[in-house]
């Protein structure tokens, strides 16, 4: 079976603003936004306008023109990031921001356009078997910023990197589809034997575990990019990759010109990249600002063509005449438990409290914005068969708010223990963001209120909660998690947990016997509702207690056209972005 795209060229001058306000990683925990904090704990305008020139100016003298593009002007975008980058490395960095400047800077064989469909990548010719099990894609000719061409082999080694112990990987189940993947990483298989095979130079060939329809997909996570073999030989190895400007290589149409730690990336038009001639910014500066009211202050003085930002400032934006938007950006809150916990091994007290969450009161009364009350886990937007997942399954969240329920479900609980509900004291992990902080009260005072028990607040950076969630070290924790591609195993694949796992994750034969059965079913329609019976599963059993599908709100300065939001990473896109100067 063959399946062919074509790229179709788009005149620059005419690409129009899109909005996919229902259509949203990493993945991963949210930064969140400044939603419910107190509006006086604002740093002035006068203050934040200093600020932000103070970080802005740095921008300017790394932005300067080489001489052979001084006798014309420019197209320049600024954009703002929350945290500083970790490392260009793809196999090492994940989150969110960083997967903005990896949507620019590192192309895979396929990529989303402007509708959160496929369209050509570096492969411009699709093959595939009956059962999806075999991939082949033909490489278009296209280079790395260093003039290098992309070849097949940039896939066996970028690829192969991830589990054969080259580099220090953060997900590499995110490539177990691949055949003898998860053996290789476990040591129980030669690196030879991955299904990742160069055919020849330009022809790539993927060899599977098990049928992955939506395996083109998956191509468009930053875990599944080529890396230029000799380019990483040259800089003295993995460990050295990606670690300045000068040791990472895009094969986007960008690549990293300049990096100040904790001020700015500047980006810059790769001239060998395939489509460059459809490529209308000539630069990107990308800021590193974690402040929220920093980043608005620098929009509003027309040092930023892109923010995004939360309830608390939308009358800020507004106030200033820019539009505010909104979008759905396919992002699920959720509690997740500690199951070596007394209390939380329990199905009766997980059940108990999803039961006593008012979601409607969080919604409305502490985000204050377009999100919605979670009635799954898989969030609206990501695809289903011949619709969404969610309109296809609908809801299956079963203990939704109900405080009477609530109550009866504690005290089958408590009776089973041998304790009284005032007995239950636990402690809510959560990262400091204002979003999560405001919601993570509210639920103590719900929780407390309605079922009289214990819950105390711990809020600690990202990558502290990351350290501790890692460990073990929690009870339970607010979180979320992000669509890193368009399918709904991307949620549902992480409660999957064998005997091997450790105690402290969710695990149930159950689950595991329905998910699996839905992984290897080849019609779609059915492979959709037995995910969705997964899904009921994991919520019945209070695996995990949902809360809300998540929104964000943004604002697009004049001079920019072509803004892409999507359900799934890179949530914001500004490939096909002009500049109305």
């Amino acid at each position: 079976m063959k399946k062919t795209y074509r790229w179709k060229k788009v005149s620059t001058g005419i690409l129009a603003a899109v909005l996919l306000a229902s259509t949203l990683v990493g993945c991963g925990t949210t930064t969140g936004g400044n939603i419910a904090a107190d509006s006086a704990a604002s740093p002035s305008a006068n203050e934040t306008a200093s600020s932000a020139n103070e970080i802005a100016t740095p921008a300017n003298e790394i932005a300067s023109p080489d001489n052979e593009t001084e006798t014309k002007a420019e197209a320049v975008i600024s954009v703002a990031i929350g945290a500083d980058p970790s490392s260009f490395d793809p196999a090492i960095s994940l989150g969110g921001a960083l997967m903005y400047i990896f949507g620019l800077t590192q192309e895979s064989l396929t990529r989303f356009g402007d509708d959160q469909q496929l369209v050509d990548g570096l492969a411009d010719k699709i093959e595939h078997n009956e059962d999806f099990t075999e991939w082949t894609f033909t490489l278009r000719d296209s280079g790395w910023n260093n003039g290098d061409s992309v070849t097949a082999d940039d896939w066996v080694y970028g690829i192969g990197r991830l589990v054969d112990g080259t580099t220090d990987v953060a997900f590499p189940d995110f490539v177990y589809e691949i055949k003898n993947a998860r053996a290789i990483f476990a040591k129980e298989a030669d690196a030879s034997t991955l299904g990742v095979t160069a055919v020849d130079e330009k022809t790539v060939k993927f060899t599977l575990e098990y049928p992955v329809p939506y395996f083109e997909k998956l191509l468009t996570h930053c875990q599944h990019f080529g890396v230029n073999r000799s380019f990483v030989a040259s800089i003295g190895g993995d460990v050295n990759y990606g670690t300045t400007a000068q040791t990472s290589l895009g094969n986007g149409p960008y690549y990293v010109d300049s990096w100040k730690t904790d001020n700015v990336v500047v980006l810059k038009k790769n001239p060998y990249y395939w489509n460059k001639d459809n490529i209308a910014v000539d630069q990107v500066n990308v800021y590193i600002i974690p402040d929220e009211s920093t980043q608005v202050n620098m929009f509003i003085n027309g040092e930023l063509d892109i923010v995004d930002f939360s309830a608390q400032r939308l009358s800020t934006i507004k106030s200033a005449g820019f539009d505010a938007q909104s979008y759905n950006n396919g992002r699920t809150a959720y509690l997740s438990y500690n199951f070596t916990n007394p209390y939380f091994v329990n199905k009766y007290i997980r059940q108990a409290i999803s039961s006593a969450i008012d979601r409607d009161s969080l919604v409305a009364g502490v985000l204050k914005n377009d999100s919605k009350v979670a009635d799954g886990f898989v969030p609206p937007g990501l695809s289903g068969a011949d619709s969404t997942f969610r309109d296809i399954v609908g809801g299956t969240l079963e203990y939704a708010y109900n405080p009477e329920r609530s109550r009866e479900l504690l005290k089958n609980g408590t009776d089973e223990l041998g304790i009284n509900a005032a007995d239950i004291n636990f402690t809510l992990l959560t990262s400091n963001t204002d979003e999560f902080k405001s919601i993570a009260g509210a639920l103590q005072q719900l929780l407390q209120n309605e079922l009289g028990i214990t819950v105390n607040i711990e809020t600690l950076d990202s990558g502290s909660v990351y350290a501790k969630r890692s460990s073990g070290d929690y009870d339970v924790y607010l979180t979320s998690w992000g669509a890193d591609y368009d399918d709904a195993t991307n949620f549902l694949g992480s409660y999957e947990h064998g005997d091997e796992a450790a105690d402290y994750l969710y695990k149930s034969e159950e689950f595991n016997t329905v998910y699996k059965a839905a992984v290897y079913t080849l019609d779609q329609k059915e492979r959709i509702a037995q995910l969705g019976e997964s899904e009921k599963i994991l919520l019945e059993d209070q695996g995990i207690t949902t809360l809300y599908y998540t929104a964000q709100y943004y604002a697009v300065s004049d001079r920019a056209s072509g803004v892409i939001r999507r359900a799934v990473v890179p949530y914001l896109d500004t490939y096909f972005v002009s500049v109305n100067d």
